[in-house]
């Protein structure tokens, strides 16, 4: 059964990285067709926006900054680390830091993909645009979470509603990066395959090092 959950995380990160590599070359070249794609998903997003909305958004889009994540990272390691948990605070500070951190910085720095600017921002974004950092950053943070979920809690239900809790989080800030202008859509996409191959791909290594716990059922 371990045997068989490795080739799957091995088959999910090697398909998330290959369609995130297929989008880095389409923006890369600038693709007509995928800028215009962009625009028109972009504007359906934006064409949501209403006074009782932006609020909302924006408080959601600010809860996935860099410095919170940081901080609930913080707590999270602190936590394991007090049960203890090692491993799985080692494979949450790899993902955090590395994945939807470093790495997706060191993409930004290559593609340069300017901002969108065909509406108003809500939010202040300096920088680069491709792939999302909020995407990827809340993939590694709240993916590293379902990793958690999945070895610590052993109810299903529980298990069910904090992995439901996780996953909408995952969704609904990277949405959030449109609906406030500061992103593409083939940016938000991107950021979240680039953290889910890099969760899945940890994961892997992980079993095949024999450096998870028991899981608790």
């Amino acid at each position: 059964m371990i045997q068989s959950r490795q080739r799957r995380l091995l088959s999910y990160s090697l398909g998330a990285y290959f369609i995130f590599g297929v989008l880095f070359y389409l923006v890369w070249q600038q693709t007509p067709w995928l800028n215009q794609l962009d625009l028109q998903i972009n504007s359906w997003f934006t064409g949501l926006r209403s006074t009782w909305l932006n609020p909302a958004i924006i408080a959601l889009t600010n809860f996935g900054n860099p410095g919170n994540s940081v901080l609930l990272n913080a707590v999270i390691l602190v936590g394991l680390l007090i049960f203890p948990q090692r491993q799985l605070a080692l494979y949450s500070l790899i993902n955090i830091s590395l994945v939807g951190g470093l790495g997706n910085h060191f993409i930004k720095l290559i593609v340069q993909r300017p901002r969108p600017t065909a509406i108003e921002h809500l939010v202040y974004a300096g920088g680069t645009s491709f792939p999302s950092g909020h995407a990827a950053g809340s993939m590694a943070l709240f993916g590293a979470l379902i990793v958690i979920t999945y070895y610590l809690v052993a109810d299903p239900i529980k298990r069910r509603i904090l992995n439901c809790l996780w996953g909408v989080l995952i969704l609904l800030i990277g949405l959030s990066r449109i609906y406030i202008g500061v992103h593409n859509t083939s940016d938000v996409l991107a950021g979240w395959l680039w953290g889910f191959a890099g969760l899945n791909l940890s994961w892997w290594l992980f079993l095949k090092l024999n450096l998870f716990p028991s899981v608790k059922r």
